[in-house]
């Protein structure tokens, strides 16, 4: 009876590890391919990819296909939704892209959460479909994911682009101050003109609370007494300060060269991106 109650205990723990390791797998898998476009190499070589991406970046990439109609939904949404329902993100802020090939429709579309809407611009979201567009074409899919996740590799290790903005693409409001890059010579001259008013500050304090001569002695136990008599608070004026309605988005998407156009994905988070036909 007793060996029969260790073997009970060994095989109960032997399944709760093999399904521990299996939740495991199913959380860190970026490859969902419906669709049936990857053979199992092309799987594996993309996976290690985005592993790759993730070491390098911090940031998070999926990987969605699809062949079926899908209702009314937008690709927009199905790629948004997907990623906030998934709980895709490397961070708290879910901070990754999501590279949807819609073959029904014959759509591919780069959705962007988190930080990677600052990396991946309009301009620079057009640029990264660019590079999968031929191989898509050609029924090369799994060439034009690796094409897109490289491309989108470059643009984050290249950093947010100067003047980068966030916009709503409804209202088209300007929801961010632009991104200001500071030049190697700007953050030296800045740190010694810092350093300089610092020492300047301390000269002069110190010139100012200099003791003369060496005798004096600060009688601080009859000094440091403080009685406080009448306390009271006095309720001056209340400011609110307005921000002006920034104009509406041009033609090429936002206010000029640099902006991210932002909508609200049905879970409730923030998402950039773009799509096209091929």
């Amino acid at each position: 009876m007793k060996r029969w109650h260790i073997l009970s205990t060994l095989a109960l723990a032997l399944c709760l590890a093999f399904c521990a390791s299996g939740a495991l797998a199913a959380s860190s898998e970026r490859v969902y391919d419906p669709a049936g476009l990857f053979t199992t190499a092309e799987k594996a070589e993309i996976r290690s990819a985005i592993a790759d991406f993730q070491q390098a970046t911090k940031l998070d990439f999926v990987v969605l296909t699809n062949k079926d109609e899908q209702a009314s939904d937008s690709q927009q949404k199905i790629a948004d939704d997907y990623y906030d329902q998934g709980g895709f993100g490397l961070d708290s802020d879910h901070s990754g892209a999501l590279f949807y090939i819609d073959m029904y429709n014959r759509q591919e579309y780069l959705s962007t959460t988190g930080a990677m809407i600052d990396y991946l611009t309009d301009e620079r979201v057009n640029n990264a479909l660019d590079v999968g567009y031929t191989s898509l074409h050609t029924g090369d899919y799994a060439q034009a994911v690796l094409n897109v996740l490289a491309k989108v590799k470059s643009y984050v290790k290249a950093g947010i682009p100067e003047g980068q903005y966030r916009y709503d693409v409804v209202t088209g409001q300007m929801l961010t101050a632009r991104h200001r890059v500071l030049t190697g010579t700007e953050m030296l001259i800045g740190g010694a003109f810092c350093l300089l008013i610092g020492l300047i500050f301390m000269a002069v304090v110190k010139s100012r609370y200099q003791l003369k001569g060496s005798t004096y002695h600060y009688d601080y136990t009859d000094n440091a007494k403080v009685d406080l008599t009448e306390s009271s608070d006095d309720y001056l004026r209340t400011t609110v300060t307005r921000v002006p309605k920034g104009p509406p988005p041009g033609s090429n998407g936002g206010f000029g060269g640099g902006g991210s156009g932002v909508h609200m994905g049905g879970g409730g988070m923030s998402h950039g991106g773009g799509g096209r036909g091929f």
